[in-house]
Order: C-alpha cells, then structure tokens, then sequence
C-alpha cells in the first residue's frame, strides 16, 4: 500500500521525509531515493509526524509498536483529496483514507484504521482501531467494525450489523447478521467459513 500513501501525499502536497526500512526485503516505494535504515535515523526525523501503510491490520500494529520503540511520536491522519468525508465525521490518528472513499455522516473512524479506494462508509457507522475496509468495500448505517476487523474488496456489510474483532469478512461477501469476534464469513447472505480464526492473514490485533 505504500504507492497509495504516496500518491495521496504528492495529490496533497505533502513532502515525505523519509521512507524507514526497517526489515530485510523487497522496496516497493516509488520514491526509493528517499528510503534509509532504521538504524539511521536522526533525530529531526523521528521528531516528524509517521504512518504505517499496511493494509493487514496485525501487520499495521507490530509496524506502529516497532516506531514507537524507535522513538516515532506523531501519528499523522492521511485523507485523500478525492475522498468525500462529512464534517461531522471523526478519524483517529494514525487513519488513512484512500481516494475516491467515502466518510458518510457522524462515522467515527478510530486510530490507524485504513479505508482504502473507492470504498464508502455510511452515517453513523464505527470503526474501531486498527480495521480495513478494503477496495470498493460497502458499510451500511450504523455498522460497527470491532478492532482489527477486515472488511475485504467489495464486500457489504448491512445495516446495523457488527463484525467482531479480528473478524473477516471475505471479498465480494453480503453480510446481514451479526459476526462473532474471529470469524471469517463468505458468501451471499455470508456464513461463517471458520469460527476460530486469528484473523486476516492469520493475525490477530
């Protein structure tokens, strides 16, 4: 998701000072020249507002703990500006909503929640921390995502229905019942595929 973060700073303006690499592998950045070493960092910097762009919720925590521990303080809230967000909407720090994604009408978004493209969230719906809406993703009214849920790629999760923390709701999936806390659920109406599961790629938040 790192290309998404971005694309959403350079639509707004917004320099990135450094992009911290802090495990072994593969750089999927666009601005690779602004890549450095965790070891590396200085003190300006760490003094700078950060986000973690991860879509999988477990991996978005460890990412958040792991900047902290180096001394990162300023969670920055990133919202596109092709998104439509309501003035009455509420989004943590931490959040990130992607473009083309809409915040309906008394939303409360939590901390280091993503909301990612073209994905639309209704009035009165609550997103606990550290939960994805995927692409594309539908949540109805007064919907009520628990921390670390996962509504997947266009998925829609019906009026006033709750999804337990660290549930999962599978790609393309309509939900109209309730989810227990570490479900996963597919289908159209969804049923539960797995009622012990840890959560989306099998981490739990």
């Amino acid at each position: 998701m790192i290309v998404d973060y971005e694309e959403t700073c350079a639509r707004l303006g917004v320099e990135i000072a450094a992009i911290v690499k802090n495990f072994e592998g593969p750089d999927y950045a666009l601005s690779a020249n602004r890549i450095v070493s965790a070891d590396r960092l200085e003190p300006a910097l760490l003094a700078s507002p950060y986000m973690v762009p991860f879509f999988t919720p477990g991996h978005r925590l460890r990412a958040n703990a792991d900047a902290a521990q180096r001394g990162f303080s300023l969670p920055a809230t990133l919202v596109d500006p092709s998104a439509t967000v309501a003035r009455s909407a509420v989004i943590g720090a931490g959040s990130y909503v992607n473009a083309g994604a809409v915040i309906g009408g008394a939303a409360t978004i939590g901390s280091f929640v993503v909301v990612n493209r073209s994905a639309s969230v209704g009035h009165h719906v609550e997103i606990a921390d550290f939960a994805s809406v995927g692409p594309g993703a539908i949540l109805c009214g007064s919907v009520r995502l628990e921390r670390g849920a996962v509504v997947a790629a266009g998925a829609t999760v019906i009026e006033k229905v709750r999804i337990g923390r660290n549930s999962v709701v599978a790609a393309g999936a309509v939900v109209k019942e309730s989810v227990a806390d570490h479900c996963l659920v597919a289908g159209n109406p969804a049923e539960v595929v797995n009622a012990d599961y840890a959560g989306y790629r099998n981490l739990s938040v």
